[in-house]
């Protein structure tokens, strides 16, 4: 029992800190290179080792963290409603963040969350062009998940509509 606990709570720790996004390409190149490539490899030859390569103690952790990673910051593969209302409460808390970071006279982190000149959807274009659209292939390639694919693809040409008209909000104007 005592040996179960100590597993788990070790396998729940690396999990939690597979979520830590100065590791993010870390995590996504070893996830492509230890699991992708290889069973990629194995589907062209017609060999049938794929459960060796997903059974071994090292790339069972490799999935776990993808897993978590893509559970973490799977908002841009969300439906439209959804995406948009969390990208609402994720900039809030980043504007917050900064407001109170100019407030007490600190380095503000992330300067680009200014709530007066920030546009929304440049931050979600940027945050999916740099975070979200490899480790979602990635993710695709192992899982195939075509309704999260879609619902990226959906969301980008969203942001992107938004920022062509140069708004800055999660909505375009009531007409």
């Amino acid at each position: 029992m005592e040996n179960e606990y100590r597993t788990l709570r070790q396998a729940i720790i690396d999990m939690v800190l597979a979520t830590e996004m100065t590791k993010h390409f870390e995590h996504v190149n070893k996830f492509v290179n230890s699991i992708n490539k290889p069973l990629a490899a194995l589907e062209e030859s017609g060999a049938d080792s794929v459960k060796s390569i997903l059974t071994s103690p090292e790339n069972r952790i490799l999935v776990k963290r993808m897993l978590i990673k893509c559970a973490d910051i799977s908002n841009p593969c969300r439906p439209l409603e959804l995406c948009i209302e969390w990208a609402g409460r994720i900039s809030e808390e980043y504007f917050a963040q900064t407001d109170e970071e100019k407030r007490q006279g600190l380095p503000v982190v992330m300067p680009v969350f200014d709530r007066n000149t920030c546009s929304i959807p440049k931050s979600q274009i940027s945050f999916i062009d740099y975070f979200i659209t490899d480790m979602f292939d990635a993710w695709d390639a192992f899982a195939d998940l075509p309704n999260l694919m879609q619902h990226l693809d959906n969301n980008f040409k969203y942001w992107k509509g938004l920022d062509e008209r140069k708004l800055r909000s999660l909505r375009p104007p009531q007409e």
